[in-house]
């Protein structure tokens, strides 16, 4: 007697279910994502085989070098960065708007000298960078103005660690101006920023 063969019959996958939520996902995370802002100016650090990573979980003051010497400056500490802003407009005798802080507030870093702060304040960051008024902040013996600005981010939150990031074909005079400023607010303690480079074999 011949054997009954079963009859084969296809699994079927509702997949219904699993696009939904898919698209649910992609969605939410197209609506939520914030955009990094355009960086002021193009910094290529020297490589070193450190890898020592950069972590701060009381905020973190970058203070970047361009290639052409302009010294910028940045912090993740919100509250910081509004003291800055605050002190130094008080300083110098400025009048802050609420479009003003709003201008400040999206802007990625902070690098303009103070006698420029009204106009650069005034105008959105793309603005600002696109007339050319970020050039850097000054830091020369007769008008150091970081000093002003790192000393009121300490005041706001002295735990705040100090990172430097430069370009690797920038004067090194500008880095050796940049710690005899730190230095002179007693900070001797920060960070270089580096890109990673392979161990020799």
């Amino acid at each position: 007697m011949p054997k009954v063969k079963a009859k084969r019959t296809s699994v079927s996958l509702d997949m219904t279910a699993m696009c939904d939520v898919a698209f649910l996902l992609l969605t939410f995370f197209m609506l939520t994502a914030k955009f990094r802002p355009e960086e002021a100016v193009t910094i290529t650090p020297p490589s070193s085989i450190s890898e020592t990573a950069l972590k701060a979980k009381d905020g973190i003051i970058t203070l970047s070098v361009a290639k052409e010497g302009g010294v910028y400056l940045a912090t993740d500490d919100m509250m910081a960065r509004e003291f800055m802003l605050e002190r130094m407009a008080n300083k110098y005798g400025i009048a802050l708007t609420a479009e003003m802080k709003k201008n400040y507030m999206s802007s990625e870093v902070v690098g303009f000298p103070a006698g420029a702060m009204r106009q650069v304040l005034n105008l959105k960051p793309s603005e600002a960078k696109s007339k050319g008024f970020l050039k850097g902040i000054p830091i020369d013996s007769s008008n150091n103005e970081l000093s002003y600005w790192v000393g009121y981010a300490k005041l706001s939150n002295p735990s705040l660690k100090i990172a430097i990031k430069g370009d690797q074909n920038s004067d090194y005079k500008v880095f050796s101006d940049i710690i005899g400023t730190l230095q002179a607010q007693n900070i001797n303690i920060f960070q270089l920023i580096t890109s990673p480079e392979k161990r020799p074999q």
